[in-house]
């Protein structure tokens, strides 16, 4: 009983969108090819033991508290904090942008900030918003498209499991960063034993996702003592402790590896001990194979240990060179920090990267029945090393930078 309200608790009571954008296209006897492939994604979205016209009756509700209440909410506070300087930029009165907000964002049941991320506001807009994948359906989208592999969910599976993924991996010499320790769920943990000879660590769930319950424990230099960091999208937030990590311990198997030291080009960006990650994403394209989709170069920034953000950049998969993010997509505040870090960095190629792309590649060779895979890598001084792969990587950057996925 207790899962089954865990289930409805997320499936339902916490939501304020449906599983997917709805609209009433749907109901078209031939739809255009974006709109039907939304709508299969929407379908995607229903979990097997749930009734069919049970589905539908949880979406309406949704759709309803979506058109009624929320929808509107969100709007509202997108306009409170961006409103002034997107209708400055685009030449138009708030009215007007809360207005087209609104029609965009009910009549498609999609997040407004994110039809801001992706400039879908114009009248009329400059791309069509059905050839854009939404945070919201993002969970069906991947399990749609890898379907049309055939829906094997073992491959996938092994993924999730960072322990037996790794070492697969570094059966087919794949360098990956080792792993010192599997803690079984529920055990004891004394860091004491690693510090010996790693006076840095890395501690992640063996199942997690999204860098939740991750930790870095540095070794003081002397006494044996050691501080512990709680860490959130992979930079260094705040000081925790070891009973934090039993805690964390007893939901999930632990990982125990060394800290990757950057590369002293990369350390030169962040200033900071986090680390520079590279992600490269790979797909199978139905007709040009496994290649590369996309890439970015991940800079955390930690300003006075108080404000922390990620500086995302694309890299040009086919040379290593990092390129400027495109512009009228972020915050003024935001545009600023990158133009700044982008100048500082001039024509930059980021290191090994023949070699980097070279393992993503490989990687996924041995995934196939795996539409798309994103690949983490430190870049230390001796090469890239790969930090784990994801099946369930958010869209969001890749389309700001590329386009829709859809209309692809």
């Amino acid at each position: 009983m207790k899962h089954v309200f865990a289930f409805a608790d997320r499936f339902f009571f916490h939501r304020d969108l449906p599983h997917g954008m709805i609209n009433w296209r749907y109901l078209l006897p031939r739809p255009p090819e974006n709109i039907r492939i939304h709508r299969n994604i929407w379908l995607t979205a229903k979990p097997m033991f749930v009734p069919l016209v049970l589905f539908f009756f949880i979406e309406g509700v949704l759709w309803l508290r979506w058109v009624l209440f929320s929808g509107w909410r969100r709007c509202f506070i997108v306009v409170k904090f961006r409103g002034h300087e997107i209708a400055k930029k685009e030449g138009i009165t708030i009215t007007e942008l809360l207005r087209r907000l609104i029609i965009q964002s009910l009549c498609h049941c999609v997040p407004p900030l994110e039809i801001v991320a992706f400039k879908l506001y114009g009248n009329p807009p400059d791309r069509s918003i059905w050839d854009y994948v939404f945070t919201h359906e993002l969970p069906a989208y991947h399990i749609w498209r890898n379907r049309h592999l055939g829906g094997n969910t073992t491959l996938s599976s092994l993924l999730q499991d960072k322990y037996l993924s790794n070492r697969k991996l570094g059966e087919t010499r794949v360098p990956t960063v080792p792993v010192l320790a599997v803690l079984p769920r529920g055990s004891l943990f004394d860091p004491g034993c690693f510090l010996q000879k790693h006076p840095h660590l890395f501690c992640k769930p063996r199942h997690g996702s999204g860098g939740r319950d991750a930790f870095v424990i540095s070794a003081h230099d002397q006494g044996g003592q050691y501080t512990i960091f709680s860490t959130r999208n992979g930079v260094k937030e705040q000081i925790s402790s070891l009973e934090i990590i039993q805690d964390a311990l007893s939901r999930d198997d632990f990982l125990v590896q060394p800290f990757m030291v950057n590369h002293h080009a990369l350390a030169e960006l962040c200033g900071a001990t986090e680390a520079v990650t590279v992600r490269v994403i790979t797909e199978k394209h139905p007709r040009y194979g496994i290649r590369c989709y996309c890439a970015t170069l991940e800079i955390p920034i930690n300003e006075d240990k108080a404000v922390f953000f990620h500086i995302m950049l694309p890299i040009n998969p086919n040379s290593g060179h990092v390129m400027p993010f495109p512009h009228g997509h972020l915050p003024n505040t935001a545009q600023t920090r990158y133009d700044t870090l982008v100048a500082r960095m001039g024509d930059f190629i980021v290191p090994y990267w023949a070699s980097l792309a070279d393992s993503a590649l490989k990687s996924h060779i041995i995934f196939p029945d795996v539409y798309a895979i994103a690949w983490d890598y430190v870049i230390t001084p001796s090469g890239p090393y790969l930090l784990e792969g994801n099946t369930g990587w958010g869209t969001k950057t890749p389309q700001i930078i590329l386009g829709g996925l859809i209309g692809e």
